[in-house]
């Protein structure tokens, strides 16, 4: 599992990414409603991958290479922190 999360995780955060675009331009041009600002979906959906390629990286070791696991899941676990207070407001 460590490994599949290792390799893909960025690839899962641009897919969140693509549906969240797909669902505002649907809500938008085809089913014509107005429940839910559109660029708000689309800029959640960037946070999401920005967030997933973020981690994805770090677990690879691209950045951060001098720290040890446990700082690494500290780093995470702040940046996951972070883009959920980002959800809220």
């Amino acid at each position: 599992m460590k490994e599949w999360f290792k390799k893909y995780f960025g690839l899962l955060g641009f897919g969140a990414c693509m549906a969240c675009f797909l669902f505002s331009a649907l809500e938008e041009f085809v089913f014509k409603t107005d429940l839910y600002d559109n660029s708000l979906i689309g800029m959640i959906g960037f946070l999401i991958m920005i967030t997933a390629q973020l981690i994805q990286d770090i677990l690879n070791e691209k950045y951060f290479t001098k720290y040890s696991k446990k700082v690494k899941k500290g780093i995470i676990i702040c940046i996951v922190t972070i883009t959920i207070g980002a959800f809220c407001l």
